[in-house]
């Protein structure tokens, strides 16, 4: 048999197997010159040290800076109800909170931000099939509702069964001081979320790394790592330390106060990601990727368990409720720390445990917080 008998057509799909089969055997093509991982330093400036070979920067915090300035505004809206004295407490509508969740109304003050086509709804437990995210959604919305409803009462003081004022906080007729739940549990369900487990999981580092995404500077996973350094901070560097300014907002601020050994490392691994990602070494992209989703989680389960030690601990009612309401929010969020495993039952458990008592937070008792903190340290490893 001689090739001259083969059908012409036959030849072509041959040399054309044989050209896919040869690309589909060569690796990415290389899309930066390499760097040197050992010039990053705990000083170098994440948004300057990653440019393209016309020295074009490739980092655009941009959305995910969005997403912070909204919750930061949607963060004072609520505040106004615990203010201290001589300012005066206000009353909230609770419109107003929905169109600060599902950017409706108008009510940004920030530049860009109403106009941006981005809300905090949307973006919230993205990670979840769509059926739990909207239960997560639909919790929020509750919680805002309920806040207004509370604020009607805000120049009363509360009883059991009734909201009002403890000191300067506003709790609800349980007891629970509302805005902190909401403002902790978005801590998870938004920020913890799209980090952990929606920008920087094995499958997210997957992402195009060998051309430009249409009209950006960015590949897809330069961006998917950039944007996940967003929800953490609009710092050109991170501050790593609580008692330094410019003082971090939400996750990034706990991590400095609540697990301050792993702060300056998230923000190295932070670095040192972007790096590899420029030298397309996959498995160090994955090796930083997961010190920062460990260390961030840890920080969730660390703050749920000192805010809940703090309730134990003090002596009158308002820093109770202040401590108890955060320390519930963060418990809410620990459904978001998948790397620790943990989930909505374990959450649910938790909070069950901790507002079923006969008369809500009112009658909590130190051995219902121990279950709940035991629980959290031995799922964390924390001693």
């Amino acid at each position: 048999m001689t090739f001259k008998y083969i059908p012409t057509a036959l030849l072509a799909l041959t040399v054309v197997l044989s050209s896919c089969d040869k690309n589909d055997t060569e690796s990415a093509p290389t899309l930066r010159a390499k760097m040197d991982t050992s010039t990053l330093t705990a000083t170098s400036k994440y948004t300057e040290s990653f440019k393209d070979g016309n020295g074009q920067s490739t980092v655009d915090l941009t959305t995910s800076n969005q997403r912070l300035d909204m919750f930061s505004e949607l963060n004072s809206y609520m505040a106004l109800v615990a203010v201290a004295a001589p300012a005066t407490p206000t009353t909230l509508d609770a419109a107003k909170l929905r169109g600060y969740y599902t950017n409706t109304g108008g009510y940004f003050t920030g530049a860009g931000l109403n106009a941006s086509g981005l809300n905090l709804r949307t973006s919230t437990a993205a990670s979840f099939p769509a059926t739990n995210a909207e239960t997560v959604r639909t919790y929020v919305d509750t919680k805002l509702t309920q806040l207004a409803t509370a604020s009607q009462s805000v120049n009363n003081v509360a009883t059991p069964g009734n909201a009002g004022r403890l000191g300067r906080y506003l709790v609800d007729g349980n007891g629970i001081e509302v805005n902190q739940v909401i403002q902790k549990a978005l801590i998870g369900a938004l920020l913890l979320d799209q980090i952990d487990n929606v920008l920087l999981t094995d499958n997210a580092l997957k992402a195009n790394n060998s051309r430009v995404v249409d009209g950006k500077a960015y590949s897809e996973l330069e961006h998917n790592w950039d944007l996940a350094y967003g929800f953490l901070t609009n710092n050109a560097i991170m501050t790593t330390d609580i008692n330094l300014t410019p003082r971090e907002r939400f996750l990034a601020s706990y991590l400095n106060e609540k697990n301050p050994t792993a702060s300056p490392n998230v923000y190295m691994a932070f670095l040192k990601g972007r790096a590899a990602i420029v030298n397309n070494d996959a498995a160090g992209v994955k090796t930083q990727a997961d010190l920062i989703r460990t260390e961030l989680e840890k920080t969730i389960a660390l703050a749920a368990v000192s805010y809940l030690s703090n309730w134990k601990s003090a002596s009158t009612l308002d820093v109770k409720a202040h401590a108890l309401g955060e320390g519930l929010g963060f418990v809410y969020s620990l459904r978001f720390c998948t790397k620790y495993g943990a989930d909505a039952t374990f959450s649910d458990n938790l909070l069950t445990g901790l507002t079923s008592g006969t008369n809500g937070t009112w009658s909590l008792t130190n051995t219902q917080a121990d279950v709940a903190i035991n629980a959290i340290k031995a799922k964390f490893s924390i001693q």
